[in-house]
């Protein structure tokens, strides 16, 4: 067996500051410090064990310097339930500008009584902003929720044009 090389990024963006983890070169996590530095390396502690199958402890991030982080095209490894990436996948096919609310997507899915599942499945999507769950809204006043917090979504969406 190969041995495992992680590395740690931290992102800088005109939304503030993002962490990202890589498996070799596949992109495997991306969230934003917007929701506390505590919750998002929690996160990543948490992918590893449930998925490497090993715990964190303190670990350091470096400074993202390898060209625009934005613009490049990264490999994604997907790691979740079959329902999850088949969610997420989905998720890829919304486009920027644009929004759809968690029921919406349950239904392009065929999976219309599954909303729930869908929202579950969004929530848990572990690289943000590439695999665009910001661009899902829900109905009334949970329409800006987010993981990261509403301001966050805001200011994503607005980059994108996607508000009302």
């Amino acid at each position: 067996m190969a041995d495992l090389e992680f590395r740690l990024f931290k992102v800088p963006s005109s939304v503030g500051d993002w962490l990202a983890a890589f498996d070799g070169d596949e992109l495997i996590f991306l969230g934003s410090y917007a929701g506390g530095k505590k919750l998002v390396e929690d996160e990543l502690a948490d992918l590893f064990h449930k998925f490497y199958n090993f715990k964190v402890g303190k670990f350091t991030t470096v400074k993202w310097n390898n060209g625009n982080f934005w613009t490049k095209n990264h490999k994604m490894k997907l790691m979740g339930t079959e329902f999850q990436m088949k969610v997420w996948l989905q998720l890829l096919k919304i486009p920027e500008g644009t929004t759809m609310t968690y029921s919406d997507l349950a239904k392009k899915m065929k999976k219309p009584s599954a909303t729930r599942a869908v929202a579950s499945a969004v929530a848990k999507n572990p690289i943000c902003y590439w695999i665009p769950c910001h661009r899902v809204v829900g109905k009334g006043t949970s329409k800006m929720k987010y993981h990261y917090g509403p301001k966050l979504k805001k200011d994503i969406l607005m980059l994108e044009e996607a508000m009302d």
